[in-house]
């Protein structure tokens, strides 16, 4: 797998582009042309072996894996070139930024002309710039020639699509909760709250025992946008947090000031480690791992995580934060892979995404997939204990709310994370940050 040199490529195209192009990287580029208008997806289905003729294909594989990420992955990938002997994966890694920087990346190489073959994504308004300008192929086509309906969640295949349509194909289905150590629990004699009053007091008891309640990492912005959606979930209740994900209601409103407020409220009783609108999000997980802040508020993946830091997983779990709402809702969301309208190689892209998606890949390589959003496969709860429990919620989930980074397109998401890191700055009150909050989306609105 070429990895380093096409991450070179791959950037320094971007890079390049961005200066003569820039606003491209804000908006999403002019439309490419309709994913029906694609010879790959009008001519149905893929050659059973791609490139049959013997030409070596490089397909150019986007994601946001770390080195041990990548790592992991090579043995797939080795099992697909091997079956594939024609195809080589070049890996294109863009880690450690989530939504704040690769889905940019992408938008330049797409404008550029020189876009992935096949690229990981969220769901949501994260994707949907992609849609609306064309860059990516309806793979209806390919969900009849692979028989991929049926093979996934059905709520993960709904997040995907759009307008009858469905544009990706999922690969993990992801929740989200306060991780804790069950052993300094054990030791001060504390109990999992089930009660926004008890999550509150158990902040408290914290802080007595000199800890912080919990570590985050405010670069990037979409690590705090997760305690801040919890906090409107609560005040706002569900029905009215959907609807101002929807723009349907104002956020110049109480129960968002409320959320602002309570926000402060935790900062300023120093529940939250300090400083941490400049700390990485990864690096958030160095004061839970040593046990100076009790809960970070992280996905399924987490175990992983954890077991790539050599930290002891019996010593650890997870709950769902309580918002005395019903029903107790969690954030949860999607990934997905895409494939580029303007892709060199859709077919073979096609064949690497049912690979990697098959059940039987899947089970063959069970550490890659415990969160796989394919039906039938599941991780060795043996192995896997957490994510096993995590699941069994998610996929039995009645109802769950995005991240607001998936409810939000970008523009708008740069409104938001303004106007967070100025509540957490103090630079505005909660009635400011309301206010704002709302001009924010009231100046896009006039744009569209």
């Amino acid at each position: 797998m070429r990895n380093h040199s096409n991450i070179v490529k791959f950037l320094t195209v971007a890079l390049l582009f961005a200066m003569v192009a820039s606003a491209c990287v804000a908006t999403p580029p002019a439309a490419a042309p309709a994913a029906g208008e694609q010879p790959a997806a009008d001519s149905g289905a893929a050659a059973e072996q791609p490139a049959a003729s013997g030409e070596k294909v490089v397909l150019r594989w986007a994601n946001i894996f770390d080195a041990t990420g990548v790592e992991k992955w090579q043995p797939i990938v080795d099992a697909f070139e091997a079956k594939y002997p024609n195809i080589e994966i070049s890996s294109e890694s863009t880690a450690g930024s989530g939504a704040a920087v690769y889905p940019d990346l992408l938008k330049t190489s797409m404008a550029s002309g020189s876009p992935p073959d096949v690229f990981f994504m969220w769901g949501g308004s994260i994707a949907q710039p992609f849609i609306d300008a064309g860059q990516v192929m309806d793979l209806g086509p390919y969900y009849e020639k692979f028989e991929w309906n049926g093979k996934f969640a059905p709520w993960v295949v709904d997040r995907i699509s759009y307008d009858g349509k469905t544009y990706g194909v999922p690969f993990n289905a992801l929740g989200m909760g306060f991780w804790y150590r069950t052993d300094i629990f054990a030791e001060n004699g504390w109990t999992v709250p089930t009660t926004f009053a008890e999550q509150e007091e158990l902040c408290g008891k914290m802080k007595d025992a000199g800890m912080y309640c919990v570590s985050l990492g405010g670069k990037f912005g979409w690590h705090t946008m997760r305690v801040l959606d919890y906090f409107i979930e609560h005040t706002c209740g569900p029905e009215l947090h959907d609807k101002l994900n929807r723009l349907e209601e104002s956020w110049d409103q109480q129960c968002v000031i409320d959320a602002y407020t309570i926000f402060q409220t935790w900062i300023d009783n120093g529940w939250v480690v300090p400083d941490f609108l400049t700390v990485s999000p990864d690096d958030s997980r160095f004061p839970f791992f040593a046990g100076d802040a009790g809960l970070v508020l992280e996905g399924v993946w987490y175990e992983g995580v954890l077991k790539n830091n050599e930290q002891d997983v019996a010593n650890f779990d997870f709950y769902l934060p309580p918002t005395d709402q019903e029903p107790l809702r969690f954030s949860a969301f999607p990934e997905q892979w895409m494939i580029p309208a303007s892709a060199a190689h859709p077919d073979e892209a096609a064949e690497f995404i049912n690979f990697i998606t098959s059940a039987e890949t899947q089970k063959q390589f069970p550490d890659n997939f415990a969160n796989s959003a394919t039906v039938g496969v599941n991780p060795d709860c043996n192995e896997w204990p957490l994510s096993c429990r995590w699941r069994d919620i998610i996929l039995t989930a009645t109802d769950t709310h995005p991240p607001t980074d998936q409810a939000f397109v970008k523009e708008l998401m740069d409104g938001f994370f303004e106007v967070q890191d100025s509540i957490v700055a103090k630079r505005f009150t909660p009635e400011e940050g309301a206010a704002l909050m709302q001009q924010r989306v009231e100046e896009w609105q006039a744009q569209q």
